[in-house]
């Protein structure tokens, strides 16, 4: 196990649960886990892995106290429960008691849907959300934006969904359309009208959120050959900056000698996927940091850049 030897110094710390491994989320994949500061418990919900020799899409709600010698509770969840899904996405809401999960797969029907799950309660419930929700959809993102204050000091709260793969029916493609939900009005808006160049489609990448900008990096999207374009893998490396102020997918400034704009800094570890991503306020401006993906086919990483 590796410690940290001076300030400034990062290492990871493996950590034993204490309690009952009957309380343990089984070996999966895909699913959510939120964590919420103010009761310091971590919460999982769905996922994908192997059951009665099979392999099977989970719906169970599993809980970690974090304080309490990382003991692990199987929660006996009341209300209405969210179908069994994976590649879902799990936003805590600003009271830390709320999490709200949108879409997921579960055995090839991908979902549209929004439940909230109530952490003090134990209770789910489906949320009923006006306007036009996005199609159905996995690999997605969702981030949740806090925009300053207005003039009666209530904070405008949003959630954006980005990305993805899914479609209607029986349609199925990767896509970078953004919506977003007013978690104040409770409703549903496709955002139209973005100036700028945007990413192309993808799922499975990240967006780290920096006050009113979403940075979106990584993800795979279709491959091609192509003799005029070229051959692409259908994984990429880029980054892209959307600004929710003005609407913008922006580039760097700068002219490259072409005249054109340069791109922002690629990833440093190249291709990368199924990574996490979180922006941390730093000074004189934000720094990104990313950790694990997956590099190529079969090639993963542990690293954080």
């Amino acid at each position: 196990m590796a410690t940290a030897k001076k300030l400034g110094e990062v290492a990871w710390m493996p950590q034993a649960p204490k309690g009952d491994a009957d309380g343990a989320p089984t070996p999966r994949s895909g699913h959510s886990i939120n964590w919420s500061p103010v009761i310091s418990k971590a919460i999982i919900f769905g996922g994908c892995g192997v059951e009665n020799n099979g392999p099977a899409v989970f719906n169970d709600t599993h809980m970690l106290h974090i304080t309490d010698g990382y003991k692990w509770e199987k929660v006996d969840a009341m209300g209405d429960i969210p179908p069994p899904r994976w590649r879902h996405t799990a936003t805590l809401l600003p009271d830390n008691n709320s999490i709200l999960i949108f879409g997921g797969l579960n055995k090839g029907k991908r979902y549209n849907d929004t439940y909230m799950y109530d952490i003090a309660r134990k209770e789910w419930s489906q949320k009923e959300i006006a306007g036009t929700p996005p199609h159905p959809r996995s690999h997605h993102t969702a981030s949740l934006v806090e925009f300053d204050e207005e003039d009666d000091g209530d904070a405008e709260k949003k959630i954006f969904i980005i990305g993805g793969y899914g479609g209607q029916g029986s349609t199925r493609d990767f896509t970078m359309d953004v919506h977003a939900l007013d978690i104040d009005t409770w409703s549903w808006s496709k955002i139209d009208r973005i100036k700028g160049t945007p990413p192309k489609p993808r799922a499975d990448h990240t967006v780290a959120v920096a006050d009113n900008l979403l940075i979106l990096s990584g993800g795979r999207g279709s491959s091609y050959q192509d003799k005029k374009l070229g051959n692409f893998s259908g994984y990429f490396d880029d980054v892209h900056i959307l600004d929710l102020a003005d609407q913008e997918w922006k580039s760097p400034p700068g002219m490259t000698p072409e005249g054109g704009t340069p791109p922002w800094p690629a990833l440093p570890l190249g291709t990368l996927w199924n990574h996490s991503a979180v922006a941390i306020e730093s000074v004189p401006s934000f720094r990104m940091f990313t950790f694990g993906g997956q590099k190529s086919e079969f090639s993963y990483t542990d690293q954080v850049s």
